[in-house]
């Protein structure tokens, strides 16, 4: 789960989206599978890292 407490530069909209994400992700996986735990921070990982790079977009001043 994203929160405020485990995630900066997000505001509560977005880690909604998120949470969102995941969640609908991890509904087509079994949670009594072994590997649940593991696919879940995978998952988390992956969505981390598509919202880091759609929301904040860096920009260069030439």
């Amino acid at each position: 789960m994203f929160t405020m407490e485990n995630t900066e530069g997000f505001d509560q909209k977005t880690l909604d989206k998120m949470n969102a994400e995941v969640k609908k992700t991890m509904s087509k996986h079994d949670t009594k599978s072994k590997d649940y735990k593991k696919l879940f921070e995978q998952v988390e990982d992956q969505i981390f890292d598509k919202y880091c790079s759609e929301v904040f977009r860096p920009s260069l001043k030439l």
